[in-house]
């Protein structure tokens, strides 16, 4: 007879096999599933996720973020006198400052635009690499703490750890893009990281250089305010007090005023293209309002005055929901983290897909400390991930049809089930 301590041990393994045959079906659902739908179906190709595979392993990439960022640096120093955020380039620049002062640093070292795009290009190759790799060390850091009497990471788990981030869409198509993103990914993975093992200090930090790039990851410094995790708090503090310091000494008060301008500008515009994942970009395409499948840097829906009510009513509901929940035992926890995290990046007007990168951590800490030992279904779990690391391309097919295009916004639902699972965790192995 089977002892229920037993099966309790057992459910590991059984759980790293199910994972195994999940990922390896997935990543043969997205790739070549979709094509033969397209195919069968609608009768005409469809964009395939092994375009961004392809860039990856040929070292290509586009610079959708170091465009501006490095045309912004040109500008200043070609002409210091000059606000900043005026300079005339392809796409604006809508970072702070401080997400910058890297290439400056490098302009003003001798290199040539080509030599820091190509600097830009290999850092954010490695960083896909340790993106990847720091799944599996979160992985087997959670297994060790929820399951210690099974010691190491088992291979099966392992290899679909590490499969399951190279093929989660976001991370590959911020690097095929050319975007900052795949950095705030590296940066959120590792905070993650030192958050399970209790080391605030270095976790705050990282929650500020998230902020110095993405202002609205000033949640999770917020967030640390309010449950009084004074260490993060005070790192994070301290790390937003050089770099603001630093941004202020080098570029002058002017340039680092006006983005408040920036910022005040994006919450009330933004692109109702079909990779805006956000409920701004859902309510336009939803009334036809703006582009949809095609996609032009300067072109913005006409405003609505509704959409930017619900907009920002929905930002506000979302952040409330985070902040104020009653946590109780496991406010502080990796779960209460984890959603303002998800809701730093859903709840505003421009979340794009890449920006979905960060959300990867959290699936493997909710796989590993949760699902794997068997507490609850994994189905939803199962279907969050499908909605948020797939690119769902047939669905734009639908681009067209009244009510049926909601389905487009498939990632932004992806994404509210995700935090409606980490709203339900009950798990002791939080720290």
């Amino acid at each position: 007879m089977t002892t229920t301590a037993g099966r309790n041990e057992a459910v590991p393994g059984r759980s790293d096999r199910r994972l195994l045959w999940f990922v390896l079906l997935n990543i043969l659902a997205a790739n070549a599933g979709f094509k033969l739908i397209a195919h069968f179906v609608f009768h005409t190709g469809v964009e395939e996720m092994r375009v961004r595979y392809w860039a990856f392993f040929h070292f290509h990439q586009f610079t959708d973020s170091w465009t501006p960022m490095l045309g912004s640096v040109n500008s200043f120093l070609a002409h210091p006198g000059l606000a900043i955020y005026q300079a005339k380039l392809y796409d604006t620049l809508i970072y702070p400052l401080t997400s910058v002062l890297p290439l400056l640093w490098m302009k003003q070292a001798g290199m040539s635009d080509t030599a820091v795009l190509h600097a830009l290009m290999i850092a954010s190759w490695i960083a896909v690499v340790a993106v990847v790799a720091l799944q599996v060390l979160l992985a087997a850091k959670i297994a060790g703490q929820s399951a210690p009497q099974h010691g190491t990471l088992g291979w099966r788990a392992g290899v679909a750890t590490a499969f399951a981030a190279f093929f989660f869409m976001p991370i590959t198509l911020a690097f095929s893009l050319g975007q900052a993103q795949i950095f705030l990914d590296l940066f959120f993975t590792l905070m993650v990281l030192f958050w399970i093992e209790g080391k605030e200090r270095p976790a705050g930090g990282l929650m500020a250089l998230l902020a110095m790039v993405k202002p609205q990851f000033g949640l999770l410094l917020l967030w640390a305010a309010l449950r009084r995790r004074w260490n993060a708090l005070a790192a994070g503090a301290l790390t937003l007090a050089v770099g603001g310091a630093v941004s202020l000494t080098v570029f002058g008060l002017r340039n680092n005023l006006d983005y408040l301008g920036v910022l005040a500008g994006l919450s009330r515009k933004a692109q109702s293209h079909y990779a805006n994942q956000s409920i701004f970009g859902l309510l336009n395409r939803a009334i036809f309002n703006g582009e949809n499948l095609p996609y032009h840097p300067y072109v913005y829906p006409p405003f609505v005055p509704w959409i930017y009510a619900v907009t920002l009513a929905t930002t506000a509901v979302l952040v409330l929901v985070a902040l104020m929940y009653p946590w109780r035992e496991r406010a502080g926890g990796m779960a209460d983290l984890a959603a303002i995290g998800v809701v730093s990046v859903v709840a505003t007007p421009m979340a794009w897909e890449h920006h979905y990168g960060v959300m990867l951590p959290v699936f493997v800490w909710l796989w590993f400390a949760v699902y794997r030992r068997g507490v609850g279904s994994a189905w939803a779990l199962a279907l969050a991930w499908v909605l948020i690391a797939d690119f769902l391309s047939p669905l734009n097919f639908f681009a067209a049809v009244p009510v049926a295009n909601l389905l487009q916004s498939y990632m932004y639902f992806g994404a509210l089930l995700l935090l409606g699972l980490l709203l339900r965790v009950r798990t002791a192995s939080e720290p």
